[in-house]
């Protein structure tokens, strides 16, 4: 008996040491021993791996950028863990693909005139390598926020995927939101207001003041880089016809449609009249079944609009089986086709629906979105090689997710924490703001009483449990905080430091010889070396590296201890 009551005393105590609550707690436990040897051996690992980082120094062919809105760097921590629990390990001692990338660095999100930014300024930012004002797009800061009237000529600002059409390469852009929402349209739009997405949402007013005014969906199919872009591949159907009804057995089809265009016009038939008398090889279609028929070989232009509104969560096409690809999925589709062209691509792949997560409070969605797009960032690496194709990963802005409470190792990422002093449980991940301001209020004799919802691990865990949030909003906001950059590949080593979000451009269109640097190119690289200091010169500029005296230096040091 005594043995049974011990035994009891120990489980009930493993209970309180995992949740430090009376409740039980998810816990994915360790599968080996951590002790000293396991830490130094990692560690040297680690440091064996890092000595022998080379410079690739190769011209990018291809260049593939994958911007996770809205990925903070608590989500990427977040999403690490919540990635190997899905795996049935802890996950703090797991990465997500591109964090293993040679090269990382960070970037400053600040908008012109905003401390914390949006998407429009952002997209504009490191995709034109020149930072603007908040909700504007491809302008220069001297545009005034929905004042069409500072819309000017020479102060439009165009994008990498300009520079790559004009260098011959193929060009796509890749997204789960509606391929007019801020991030797709910084690479072909120019708008002094990010919501113009189609005729619908600009006022008469603004008509009459600027009459040549067109809405995102038209500059689109009507106008460069758009109309040249080789593969478009998104949501927003709705944008494009005036008639747009919901995909059959789609239940969420019309969810996150924007407006409804007003000029009678389809904007799809336009695009495959054009490129019909381009007499080029296009096709337009709306389903995963549609796109797995697409002869990606022969296909020179791709449009490829799959519901009306935004893409359905990565976990809704699952579990309601719905005919809609995974944005790994496109992102193989895309590659394959892009990769048709003998001069290369630029390739913009965003996970969009990492930030609508977060906005609405859903932190297991926005994780479970996270991956999707780790996923995606796999399956381009097992398309391309690292010798001539640069993948830069990184986000336009940061939320205000925190990641916080003692948990213990291991403990269900999405689940609870532990107890307040309140008594009551709490989350492990948290919003300073938004709609999961949740409160109860008690009233007694005296005084009333504000207490919060005694939540459980169940609901906790759900698809559509919004996180508790420290200010009611009905939309959480973005936060301030710089974001990661991870870079692989030609030329990945000039992501190295603290950046301004411009010069992720700039960089990336150095790497590939297009843009302002393609000059650069023009001359073979000639590389000296001498007492292990390596010169290289290239196009009129030299570059000094120290591989050999670095790696003697920390070698003798490592040998000394």
């Amino acid at each position: 008996m005594r043995a049974l009551a011990l035994a009891s005393v120990l489980v009930l105590l493993h209970i309180f040491s995992v949740s430090g609550a009376p409740f039980i707690v998810k816990r994915y436990r360790k599968t080996q021993l951590e002790d000293q040897n396991y830490w130094n051996n990692l560690a040297q690992a680690e440091l064996l791996r890092a000595l022998g980082v080379e410079k690739n120094t190769n011209v990018a062919k291809n260049v593939i950028l994958f911007l996770g809105d809205g990925m903070s760097i608590p989500t990427l921590t977040a999403a690490r863990i919540y990635k190997g629990q899905q795996h049935k390990r802890g996950g703090e001692e797991g990465h997500l693909a591109f964090e293993a990338f040679r090269h990382m660095g960070l970037s400053k999100t600040y908008n012109v005139d905003k401390q914390v930014p949006d998407s429009a300024g952002t997209g504009t930012a490191y995709l034109t390598g020149v930072k603007t004002n908040y909700k504007t797009i491809g302008f220069d800061a001297s545009i005034k926020y929905n004042d069409c009237q500072t819309m000017f000529e020479n102060n439009k600002v165009y994008s990498i995927a300009k520079w790559a059409q004009d260098a011959g390469k193929r060009t796509g852009i890749v997204t789960s939101t509606r391929v007019t929402h801020a991030t797709p349209a910084s690479t072909y739009a120019h708008v002094a207001n990010r919501d113009w997405e189609c005729d619908g949402s600009i006022t008469s007013e603004d008509m009459e003041k600027c009459p040549e005014l067109k809405d995102i969906a038209r500059q689109l199919v009507e106008e460069d880089p758009g109309f040249s872009l080789n593969v478009i591949m998104g949501g927003g159907y709705q944008n494009f016809d005036t008639n747009a009804t919901d995909r059959p057995n789609d239940p969420l089809d019309n969810q996150w449609a924007s407006c409804r265009r007003k000029d009678g016009r389809n904007l799809v038939s336009d695009w495959l009249k054009r490129k019909h008398d381009s007499g080029v090889n296009h096709q337009f279609i709306r389903s995963k079944t549609e796109m797995d028929d697409v002869d990606s070989s022969s296909i020179e232009y791709l449009l490829a609009l799959f519901s009306n509104g935004h893409m359905p969560y990565e976990h809704e096409k699952k579990s309601l089986g719905l005919d809609v690809p995974t944005l790994a999925q496109m992102t193989e589709k895309a590659i394959n086709i892009l990769s048709a062209g003998d001069k290369g691509f630029f390739l913009l792949v965003e996970g969009g629906r990492i930030d609508h997560a977060h906005h609405d409070t859903l932190a297991h969605r926005a994780l479970d979105e996270a991956v999707a797009m780790d996923e995606a960032v796999e399956k381009a690496l097992s398309l391309t090689n690292e010798e001539d194709t640069m993948i830069v990963v990184t986000a336009d802005h940061a939320h205000t997710m925190s990641i916080s409470g003692y948990p213990n190792r291991g403990q269900e990422i999405i689940g609870l924490a532990a107890m307040g002093d309140d008594g009551l449980p709490y989350t492990t991940l948290m919003y300073a703001n938004g709609p999961g301001y949740n409160y109860t209020v008690k009233e007694d004799e005296e005084e009333y009483q504000v207490s919060r919802w005694n939540i459980t691990q169940e609901v906790a865990t759900g698809w559509d449990y919004t996180q508790l949030a420290a200010v009611p909003r009905d939309s959480e906001t973005h936060g301030g905080d710089d974001v990661a950059i991870y870079a692989n590949g030609p030329m990945a080593h000039l992501f190295h430091t603290l950046h301004e979000q411009n010069y992720i451009a700039h960089a990336m269109a150095y790497a590939a010889c297009i843009g302002a640097n393609k000059d650069h190119c023009k001359d073979e690289p000639t590389t000296l070396t001498t007492m292990g200091i390596e010169t290289t010169t290239a196009g009129g500029s030299t570059v000094a590296s120290l591989p050999g005296v670095v790696v003697a230096l920390l070698s003798a040091l490592w040998l000394r201890h």
